[in-house]
């Protein structure tokens, strides 16, 4: 008897446990979420440093000064400003695709869990 109950608590340990649906809602709203974010931000401080580079290149921080360096800080600097602003309409788009993606999952299943249904 003693080593039934111990075989089955050993059993236990190595047994799949299978998720409920709250868990599986958030893992799919992450999923829908995720790269739109990660891209957001990688987009968001590549532009911010392009920005920063062109910044330091007009006022002569960084380079020899002069008419080229200062021309070349000015074009750095444009685009970085419409990087960044383009990261804002590239996220919409890659988070409308995740949510389209994802979406009828994520209904459906918020559907089960509000009508009780788990």
């Amino acid at each position: 008897m003693e080593n039934e109950s111990t075989i089955q608590k050993i059993r236990k340990d190595y047994e799949e446990k299978g998720e409920d649906k709250v868990e599986t809602l958030r893992k799919l709203d992450k999923k829908a979420k995720q790269p739109a974010e990660i891209t957001a931000f990688t987009l968001g401080i590549i532009a911010a440093l392009i920005l920063g580079v062109g910044m330091c290149l007009t006022m002569g921080v960084i380079g020899a000064g002069g008419t080229a360096f200062y021309a070349v800080g000015i074009v750095a600097g444009i685009i970085g400003i419409a990087l960044a602003v383009a990261n804002y309409f590239i996220y919409k788009a890659i988070l409308k695709s995740g949510k389209a993606k994802y979406g009828a999952q994520i209904l459906q299943l918020s559907e089960q869990l509000l009508n009780g249904n788990n």
